[in-house]
């Protein structure tokens, strides 16, 4: 059976080799740049508008998309994504968290060594600005131990299908 990761791993290596996925991103860079403007004119939070306008100062560096309620970097040759977005902890999992809003990986995904690292700082510098928790859930015991090189702690499996989740605690 194959993990969440794994298919997601799998969707990204099919997207980043599909060249009208690639144009569509890169065709779409001023359309996702001014949606981005107009939520952050809109942000309900001082959290929302800190990770719009950090995102949009990225723009120059990779790729911005927009899907299923994410954001979604991409490096410049497609190599690397990261997929993240910034929402309340699920109410079962709201006592491990320390404030009301998180900012949450989705997936990091990287064909060339060295670029999902790059991805993962560049929203970690985002996120310490922010002073927010972060969180991700992993189904192997090799991606725990790769974020715990980023500060991630491991809470243990709370998924539903006993994903763990792991938590990086905001800096003081």
């Amino acid at each position: 059976m194959t993990t969440i990761t794994e298919q997601g791993y799998q969707q990204f290596k099919m997207l980043s080799n599909n060249m009208m996925f690639r144009k569509h991103v890169e065709d779409s860079q001023n359309e996702i740049i001014k949606i981005l403007m107009s939520l952050l004119m809109y942000a309900p939070t001082k959290m929302h508008k800190t990770i719009l306008s950090r995102v949009l100062l990225l723009r120059d560096k990779y790729y911005l998309y927009i899907s299923g309620g994410s954001l979604h970097l991409f490096t410049r040759d497609f190599k690397s994504a990261i997929s993240f977005n910034i929402k309340q902890p699920n109410p079962k999992h709201i006592d491990y968290f320390t404030d009301d809003w998180i900012v949450e990986i989705d997936n990091l995904n990287s064909l060339k060594k060295g670029y999902g690292n790059q991805l993962m700082n560049e929203i970690l510098k985002i996120t310490s600005v922010m002073k927010v928790d972060v969180c991700l859930w992993t189904e192997t015991k090799s991606n725990t131990r790769y974020f715990e090189k980023y500060g991630f702690e491991s809470i243990g499996k709370r998924g539903r299908a006993k994903e763990n989740l792991m938590i990086k605690r905001k800096e003081a």
